[in-house]
C-alpha cells in the first residue's frame, strides 16, 4: 500500500472515529436507554464524506503546486531563475503586438559581463556560476516590476523594458551598468559589464530586434567595455 493511499486511509478513520465520538457523547447526554450499531451509520458516513472531501482537496492542492512548479521550470534558467529564451521570446513577441495595437514604445537591453571567461579560469565554475546568480540579483532589483529578465546564455542576459524609450531605456540601464561596476561579487576585483540597447521601431521582427541590439553590446565591447551603446 502507498504512502499517499495510506494517509487517506488515515484521514477517512480519523474522520470516521471523530463523529462516532460525537454521537456517542450525544446519546449519553440525552439518556438512551440502548445504543444500537445503525444509530452510527449516519454519523459515519457524514464523517467519511468529509474525510473524502479533505482527501481531494489535498490532491488538488498539491497537483496544482506541481502543475505550477513544472510552469515555472519550463520557463525559467535552471541557475539564474530568470526566463528562458523561449519565455522570452513569447513575451517580445506580445510586446511587439501591445506595440503595434496601441502605439507605445519598448525597448530591448543586452548586458553581457565583461572578462567573464576570465573569473571562470581563476576562480572556478562554481564561482563563476554564484556570481552569475549575484549579478542577476543586482539586475533585477535595477529593473521595475515591469521589466522581464533573462539569460539569453553563457554571460549574456536581455532586458524587455516595456513602454520605454530608448532615452529611457539609457537611465535605467545605466543605473545597472554602476551598480555591478560598484560591487566585486566577492571576488578581488571589480566585475563590469557592456550593454547594449535598442528601441523598437515599426515593423521591426523579433530578429531585426535582436541584431540591433546585439551589434549595440559588441559595439560597447569594441570601444572599451564597462559603457551603453545604442542603434
Amino acid at each position: 500500500m502507498k504512502k499517499r493511499q495510506i494517509e487517506d486511509a488515515g484521514i477517512i478513520v480519523t474522520f470516521v472515529t471523530l463523529t462516532d465520538m460525537v454521537a456517542l457523547i450525544q446519546f449519553f447526554v440525552i439518556e438512551v436507554d440502548s445504543i444500537r450499531f445503525y444509530y452510527f451509520i449516519l454519523p459515519s458516513a457524514v464523517g467519511a464524506l468529509f474525510g473524502v472531501i479533505l482527501i481531494y482537496t489535498r490532491h488538488y492542492y498539491r497537483k496544482s503546486k506541481q502543475a505550477e512548479h513544472f510552469e515555472k521550470v519550463a520557463k525559467t534558467d535552471f541557475l539564474t531563475g530568470t526566463l528562458n529564451r523561449y519565455a522570452f521570446y513569447a513575451l517580445i513577441k506580445s510586446e511587439i503586438e501591445r506595440s503595434k495595437r496601441k502605439d507605445i514604445a519598448f525597448s530591448l537591453a543586452m548586458l553581457d559581463i565583461d572578462d567573464f571567461k576570465k573569473i571562470n579560469d581563476k576562480y572556478g565554475h562554481q564561482t563563476g556560476d554564484e556570481v552569475l546568480v549575484g549579478f542577476c540579483e543586482l539586475v533585477e532589483s535595477g529593473l521595475r516590476a515591469t521589466d522581464h529578465l533573462n539569460r539569453w546564455g553563457g554571460e549574456e542576459f536581455m532586458a524587455l523594458l516595456p513602454e520605454t524609450t530608448l532615452e529611457e531605456a539609457i537611465f535605467i540601464t545605466e543605473r545597472i551598468r554602476k551598480k555591478v561596476s560598484e560591487n566585486a561579487f566577492g571576488l578581488k576585483e571589480p566585475i563590469t559589464v557592456s550593454i547594449g540597447i535598442t528601441q523598437y521601431s515599426a515593423n521591426d521582427t523579433i530578429e531585426a530586434l535582436i541584431e540591433r541590439v546585439d551589434g549595440a553590446v559588441y559595439d560597447a565591447k569594441r570601444l572599451g567595455k564597462n559603457r551603453i551603446e545604442r542603434r
